[in-house]
């Protein structure tokens, strides 16, 4: 362990560094623009696989929702109160997850009823998170203008209420 705040112990460091073949660039070595442009490229690389991370959980979660939505609608003749002892049961199951609350359920349930009759929607939906669906599912009742809005969502990155403010305009 060094301190590396301290003169001798940082050129202990480097030295030791060195000695074990790994190279050591500073801010003054000819290299460093080949250095910059290699920090700058694994940067890249994590900065695109968070947004890949993202994406794939945002995917795994609309499915979620997309299936608990169609249980919830083959289940209907169960009446609303399959709907709150189905909520009461993942609070207790899933404690550390939220978003089974009832009226996110019936949420995943009209999401589900509208993706199934539109592909197209449902493919929109899946580039942008669920509270952007859920804001676009509830204010716009036309699908061609859903979609609209979740491209755009995803391509100019707006923020919740950002798109609700687009909406309302």
């Amino acid at each position: 362990k060094y301190d590396l705040c301290d003169k001798d112990e940082t050129a202990k460091w480097i030295e030791k560094y060195t000695k074990e073949g790994n190279i050591c660039v500073t801010s003054d070595s000819k290299n460093s623009n080949d250095y910059k442009k290699i920090i700058n490229e694994v940067k890249n690389q994590i900065s695109n696989t968070q947004i890949e991370i993202f994406q794939n959980a945002n995917m795994s979660l609309l499915k979620l929702y997309y299936n608990i939505g169609k249980i919830i609608y083959d289940n209907s003749e169960w009446g609303n109160k399959f709907i709150d002892e189905m909520s009461r049961e993942l609070k207790i199951s899933f404690s550390n997850i939220k978003g089974f609350s009832v009226r996110n359920l019936k949420s995943m349930k009209k999401y589900y009823l509208i993706c199934s009759q539109n592909e197209k929607v449902q493919t929109a939906s899946a580039q942008i998170p669920w509270s952007h669906n859920m804001l676009i599912l509830d204010k716009i009742k036309d699908n061609s203008k859903r979609i609209w809005y979740m491209n755009e969502t995803a391509i100019n990155g707006w923020s919740y209420d950002i798109l609700g403010f687009q909406i309302k305009s």
